[in-house]
């Protein structure tokens, strides 16, 4: 029985001092307000936020062993430029003070400051693969696209800058790369009718239903439409038959 009081005494007293000291931590985070970060490498403006206990009423903020700033009135945050300080590796940290006079440290942050050369060097290596990669993607698409209309014979009405139907003469053609850009769409000439106009980029299945509505009118135009085996038969026979005459 007593080894059962004692046990409910220690877990409240653990529980106690482990609430304490929960309350008694200074929580030290950065926040990019215009800059380039990747991971622990950073340029440009930042912020080094403090979270602590209700009764915290001083923060100190410290770069290495510099102490750079002190608030007294939450939000406890100091916003610094790297550019402010030498590059390479410093280390940030930050100490408050509650109103009893306790004095709380908190965790430290390790970052490299990066010159604005650097950042921009990092940046073009970061970005421009993915631009690369997008733009192969795109052309890689086209190409299988292209495949597949050349093998069905169908001719190209998409491409890597999309494809348009032409206002004037209403078929669908992929629109070029020499293509003049302007806000509201591309400055094009239609293959089919000559014309240049403003096309916008259009859904491939809005160019689908347009290209048949196109092979439609090219042969009810033409009157191509491809007759069956019976269809000719009875067409050979009526041809005889007219061309008989009685004596």
């Amino acid at each position: 029985m007593i080894r059962k009081i004692w046990l409910v005494v220690w877990v409240l007293l653990v529980g106690t001092v482990t609430a304490v000291a929960a309350q008694d931590t200074l929580r030290l985070s950065l926040s990019r307000d215009f800059g380039a970060g990747f991971g622990a490498d950073i340029q440009g403006r930042f912020s080094m936020r403090v979270e602590g206990p209700e009764d915290l009423v001083r923060v100190l903020f410290f770069i290495d062993e510099t102490q750079v700033a002190e608030q007294t009135t939450p939000p406890f945050r100091y916003q610094f430029s790297t550019g402010n300080f030498p590059p390479g590796v410093h280390v940030l940290r930050a100490v408050g003070v509650t109103a009893d006079g306790r004095e709380l440290v908190s965790n430290t942050l390790t970052l490299n400051f990066l010159t604005s050369s650097d950042a921009n060097r990092r940046v073009a290596l970061t970005v421009v693969p993915i631009i690369l990669l997008a733009i192969g993607v795109s052309v890689l698409s086209w190409w299988l696209a292209s495949r597949g209309q050349k093998a069905s014979g169908q001719p190209a009405i998409n491409g890597p800058f999309g494809g348009a139907i032409c206002p004037k003469c209403h078929k669908p053609f992929a629109r070029h790369w020499w293509g003049m850009n302007v806000v509201i769409g591309k400055l094009d000439r239609c293959p089919h009718c000559g014309k240049w106009s403003v096309v916008q980029r259009a859904h491939p299945d809005l160019l689908q239903a347009a290209y048949e509505a196109m092979l439609q009118a090219e042969k009810d135009a033409a009157g191509t439409l491809i007759a069956s085996p019976e269809d000719k038969e009875k067409t050979f026979h009526k041809q005889l038959d007219d061309s008989r005459f009685d004596n």
